[in-house]
């Protein structure tokens, strides 16, 4: 048999596992083991597993997950959520669905302090559901601020997706890390405009807050200067090179620590260390076993296979480029953030070079359609979350008001499709 037949049969293989309900990290490992056991013969297959698995998780630059991840977490046990939000509440509230747009600047302002999405959707839900339950909100719109909200966690750096795409597309990390904050403050300021509009026409899905004070205003920054600090520390050193990925990660997770000093007990420092561990731990263990398989899709020549009677298409790069983000909808609808991305840009990166498109665009675009997955049903991961916070709400609901935030989400993607520039503008004046 073909080597190219064998890859393909593989990824059918891999398609039925997952459906089935196996774990992506073990599907994966699986498939790609046998896969190079049938090519190479046995010894070998367990030979290159292994040299596969250690020669990339130790690699420096993914040092970066587990201090972005552990900045997360003392961020959440200091407070900083509840700081955020209630800032925005204050200087935000008196403006129609007041209290809808403030949730989603603070999602936005706890995204610059957490790398994942579900993580983000959890908090804020605790946070600000309560709060938008008593002044009256439609419960729809409620949760559909905080799922989509929640999204802009895998964009705004720090970006724990965007780290994994760079690592397994071989680019900046820095650079696709500086790459999402345009997308990420655009992404912001459309869902914050789509909402006033809402409100403004009716009415009847929340009241603004009326009693909301000068002084309130400016009590209420007392509790994000600090993060406002570490937020500068972080991305000013990357933005001006004074210090690597993981070396910014380290004084934001350092910060982050010192910030929550008289907040933290000795129980909290504990439970984000466990945290930490275990997020990390799972993140690896996918990255472990796609690693395998993208190893031995490379043996078939599967990726090259599949570029090569794309690049053959008689369309244009956008038409492609479109069609693969069509795809990439499709399956966020079914496969999880992570693993998507580790599965998918191995086999289709050679084709987005090919036709010319850079990295570090598809990167965020990519990001952008995982971010659409999250809230898409049947398995909108943030959608599932809230549940588990908003138990009176129907599924069928939380789905209903995240319909108008992935319709802002889509015509945020068109642009940054037709302008490309909006992704690049950071990195290349960084590279200046």
């Amino acid at each position: 048999m073909e080597p190219v037949s064998i890859g393909v049969l593989s990824l059918v293989a891999l398609t039925l596992f997952l459906l089935s309900g196996v774990r992506i990290a073990f599907a994966t490992a699986i498939c790609g083991f046998f896969g190079l056991w049938l090519l190479r013969g046995y010894d070998p297959a367990a030979s290159l597993s292994i040299q596969t698995i250690l020669g990339h998780v130790i690699n420096y630059n993914l040092l970066v997950l587990p201090l972005f991840i552990m900045m997360g977490f003392f961020a959440y046990y200091a407070n900083i959520t509840r700081d955020i939000y209630w800032a925005a509440r204050q200087w935000l509230g008196h403006l129609p669905g007041g209290l809808a747009v403030a949730t989603v600047v603070g999602c936005a302002g706890f995204a610059a302090a957490c790398g994942a999405s579900t993580a983000s959707a959890a908090v804020m839900g605790r946070v600000a559901l309560p709060e938008l339950k008593k002044y009256g909100y439609d419960d729809k719109v409620s949760t559909g601020c905080v799922a989509a909200g929640g999204t802009m966690a895998i964009m705004i750096p720090p970006s724990v997706l965007i780290v994994i795409y760079g690592f397994i597309a071989e680019e900046s990390i820095g650079g696709l890390l500086l790459a999402g904050i345009l997308p990420g403050l655009l992404q912001a300021v459309t869902y914050v405009v789509m909402l006033l509009i809402r409100f403004k026409f009716n009415p009847s899905l929340g009241q603004p807050i009326q009693d909301i004070t000068w002084r309130d205003r400016l009590v209420s920054l007392k509790g994000i200067w600090g993060m406002l600090v570490i937020i500068l520390l972080v991305m000013g050193s990357m933005y001006t090179g004074l210090a690597t990925p993981t070396e910014a990660a380290g004084v934001g997770a350092l910060g982050a620590l010192i910030m929550a000093v008289p907040r933290l007990r000795l129980k909290e420092f504990a439970a984000s260390m466990i945290e930490t561990v275990r997020t990390t731990s799972l993140i690896f263990a996918i990255v472990a076993g796609v690693l395998i398989f993208v190893h031995f899709l490379g043996f078939t020549g599967t990726p090259a296979a599949i570029a090569k009677g794309i690049a053959e298409l008689d369309v244009s790069p956008t038409v492609v480029l479109i069609g693969i983000l069509a795809l990439y909808l499709v399956l966020g609808m079914f496969i999880d953030g992570i693993g998507m991305v580790l599965l998918t840009v191995p086999i289709i990166l050679p084709t987005i070079k090919h036709l010319g498109i850079d990295p570090i665009v598809f990167g965020i675009l990519v990001v952008r359609m995982v971010e659409i997955g999250l809230m898409t049903p049947p398995v909108g991961l943030n959608v599932y979350i809230l549940k588990g916070v908003a138990k009176d709400v129907s599924m069928g609901d939380i789905f209903r008001g995240c319909g108008w935030f992935v319709f802002v989400d889509i015509i945020n993607v068109a642009l940054l499709v037709a302008f490309p520039q909006i992704i690049l503008l950071i990195p290349h004046s960084m590279a200046k």
